[in-house]
């Protein structure tokens, strides 16, 4: 290092203290070790951060939480040791400044849940408080601060800024005020057209916004030559309701806009021929409509019936289900994205210019202290600084080109394309956007649905060395009974029932019953206490018309009625085993309905050695022999098994009746007010449900029936 800063050999021996020679090699032996573990949590998280929403793993999450925790500590106390260390060196500042770019440095991992975001201010002071004691370090080192230290002191302070913008903005009180004009915008906005002058095809007459540029190009009033910077117009509210509203100039992009444009980047038969351009920016513009639930605002019911229609047209199409989660699915990245990520922060015009800047310094201090080090034969530990810088450089690059390829960079690319006429005939800039488009580095989600069996997990006991009163405030406590089955891909199946039933009142799956003419026979099995006992009563009919009339004996039409129902039956009772507030009434209600029927299963079925066809012969001899057992969960489930293996007319129609009992089952379920328990699961994979939950959210579907009666004694409506 003596090669980089010769004229400060003689300075830096005298700042030098006398010290023990063992301690001082102990002492940076400790250093050293903190540092090589926080360069691998910094690529570890960096890398492998956006993974979050589509990776459903129970490892991979724990290890994600852990390393996002242990990091503000663990700098914590690498910084002390550097502070309190009695020797000097020029790499000591250099380390300490990275310590801190490391903490604000992760674009894709900027918080792990809510409640991090809401504790924003927190992190503000932290940041300053150890963006002080590096000033502090820097100051006390002033013969040492090179022009190295200034460049990482430089990008230390602008990421710190990022990352605190970042959780400012996914923050409730600020998302409140940032989309009270949305709010007041899309109040109105169905008033701007008839539904007749509507056409979902060419979306004429949806005013939805996608992109209000922060500034537009206004022509000056003092010259024909020169233009002027000006703000958007949103425009003051009058009396008495004082809603502000938007002036829709060229610089507002709306989803007409996008539809009507004439370049060949979003044509049929050009860049856009299957239409997924234009949707990306149909989801970024629906995406709004979520982010309004998130801050509590709701719009009125011609909003929501509007926005039925086109869900309908879409519907109508060949296909169209497929069409209609797609778009859901980019909606929640852009939701995941805003909570979690820096994305929305860094793609802003003057975030942009920055990172554009900091880009080559980034890579500049690596390559200058490997050739200083190939140069002048460093020392094996001056090397860690190299990997240390290194460690920023792969993170940067990674990061650069995941914000490139960003469903945020793209629906900004596509804006721009749409304001800029110029660019909409050039060949060359269309290819290019369209180019950044096709390139989907990360997956929206990993499209599976969890998967829970009573019958085949009720003899699980956990164990007692991981789950303890010792390890309860450190692990989420697993319950006897709670154990998962394998997943399961999310069919076609699956959606195209869920859309053929989309529509229907939601009546706890009476709907379903009524039009296969069962109404009167099963009636009784959908009016039960909760929604969690009709759930978990069904799922154990189902397994047991699953052992009664296997899939290999069914036809492939009613082969396909089979996955649906066992998919979704197996999936419902996840939710009610391991996702209760996903589900109407209150969740620790629904664990304890869940506990007993654990229990009523272990006391009527046995053990774990007990086969399924022993299990099976069991719930017959109850229902024929046990009258008390026949009011519980499981006697209810095997009496209702039994009715639909006897009372069906033949076999096929068993699946028929249950694939649309468990697809009206799970429309009951899914509106809900607990947005924050929708956006926790964001961060483990996604859950199915948190998509049918938009789609009923954008019809303005309710679960309440007219008159107020409540289905569920402590349901939230």
């Amino acid at each position: 290092m003596e090669s980089v800063f010769p004229k400060f050999k003689h300075k830096m021996q005298k700042r030098c203290k006398r010290m023990n020679p063992e301690d001082s090699e102990t002492q940076m032996e400790k250093i050293d070790a903190l540092l090589a573990i926080t360069a691998a949590v910094l690529v570890f998280i960096g890398v492998s951060g956006s993974f979050r929403r589509r990776c459903s793993n129970r490892a991979f999450a724990m290890v994600a939480f852990a390393a996002y925790t242990l990091t503000p500590a663990l700098i914590a106390y690498t910084l002390g040791l550097i502070q309190s260390a009695q020797f000097c060196y020029v790499r000591l500042p250099v380390w300490a400044t990275y310590l801190l770019v490391v903490l604000g440095s992760v674009d894709s991992y900027t918080a792990h849940s809510m409640e991090d975001i809401e504790r924003w201010k927190s992190f503000k002071v932290d940041s300053a408080v150890k963006f002080i004691l590096i000033s502090w370090m820097i100051a006390t080192y002033a013969v040492l601060a090179g022009p190295i230290v200034c460049i990482l002191f430089i990008i230390l302070f602008i990421k710190l800024d990022t990352r605190a913008q970042a959780l400012m903005l996914a923050s409730n009180s600020v998302m409140q005020k940032n989309y009270r004009s949305i709010a007041d915008y899309m109040s109105t906005e169905h008033q701007w057209s008839d539904s007749s002058d509507e056409d979902p095809a060419t979306m004429k007459g949806y005013k939805y916004l996608v992109e209000v540029a922060d500034k537009a190009n206004v022509h000056s009033l003092f010259s024909t030559a020169k233009w002027r910077q000006k703000a958007a117009h949103w425009l003051d509210g009058c009396a008495p309701h004082y809603r502000q509203s938007l002036e829709v100039t060229d610089e507002v992009v709306t989803i007409e806009k996008v539809w009507n444009c004439k370049g060949r980047l979003l044509s049929v038969s050009g860049g856009d021929q299957d239409g997924r351009l234009k949707d990306l920016c149909l989801s970024f513009s629906l995406f709004k409509f979520i982010c309004l639930r998130f801050t509590g605002y709701s719009l009125p019911p011609e909003a929501h019936n509007k926005l039925w229609r086109l869900i309908q047209h879409m519907l109508s199409e060949e296909n169209g289900y497929e069409r209609v989660f797609r778009i859901i699915e980019v909606e929640l990245a852009f939701l995941f994205d805003l909570f979690y990520t820096k994305y929305p922060v860094n793609l802003h015009r003057r975030r942009s210019v920055y990172r554009l800047v900091l880009l080559p310094l980034v890579v500049a201090i690596p390559v200058l202290f490997l050739y200083d080090a190939i140069s002048y034969k460093w020392e094996i530990k001056i090397v860690e600084s190299v990997l240390l810088t290194m460690s920023i450089l792969v993170v940067e690059l990674t990061q650069f080109g995941i914000i490139i390829f960003s469903e945020w960079a793209k629906v900004t690319y596509i804006c721009k394309y749409v304001r800029n006429e110029r660019w909409q005939r050039s060949r060359f800039v269309g290819k290019l956007i369209e180019i950044l488009c096709r390139v989907w580095l990360v997956k929206p989600w990993g499209r599976q649905l969890r998967q829970y069996s009573l019958l085949k997990s009720y003899s699980y006991s956990p164990s007692k060395w991981i789950y303890n009163g010792l390890t309860a405030g450190y692990l989420d406590q697993k319950r006897n009974g709670q154990k998962q089955i394998a997943r399961t891909n999310l069919s076609k199946e699956v959606k195209m029932a869920i859309a053929r039933s989309l529509g229907k009142y939601m009546e706890k799956g009476q709907a379903s019953l009524r039009l296969n003419g069962l109404s009167d026979e099963f009636s009784w099995a959908c009016d039960l206490e909760t929604t969690t006992h009709v759930i978990m009563v069904w799922h154990i009919a189902t397994t047991f018309c699953e052992h009664e009339v296997p899939c290999a004996q069914l036809s492939q039409e009613h082969r396909d009625n089979f996955g649906i129902a066992t998919k979704l039956s197996q999936y419902l009772a996840y939710l009610v085993a391991f996702a209760p507030r996903l589900l109407p009434g209150h969740s620790c209600r629904s664990g304890y309905i869940f506990d007993c029927a654990i229990g009523e299963a272990m006391g009527l079925l046995g053990g774990s050695s007990v086969s399924m066809e022993e299990q099976i012969q069991k719930l017959k001899e109850v229902i024929d022999n046990d009258e008390q057992c026949q009011e519980t969960i499981v006697g209810r489930g095997a009496r209702l098994g039994m009715q639909l293996v006897n009372g069906a007319v033949d076999k096929g129609r068993i699946w028929k009746v249950l694939a649309d009992f468990w697809a009206d089952i799970l429309l009951y379920v899914a509106p809900s007010n607990e947005t924050a328990a929708h956006a926790k699961y964001l961060t483990t994979g996604g859950e199915f449900v948190t998509h049918v939950w938009v789609l009923v959210s954008h019809a303005g579907i309710m679960r309440d029936p007219p008159g107020g009666k409540q289905y569920d004694d402590l349901e939230r409506s």
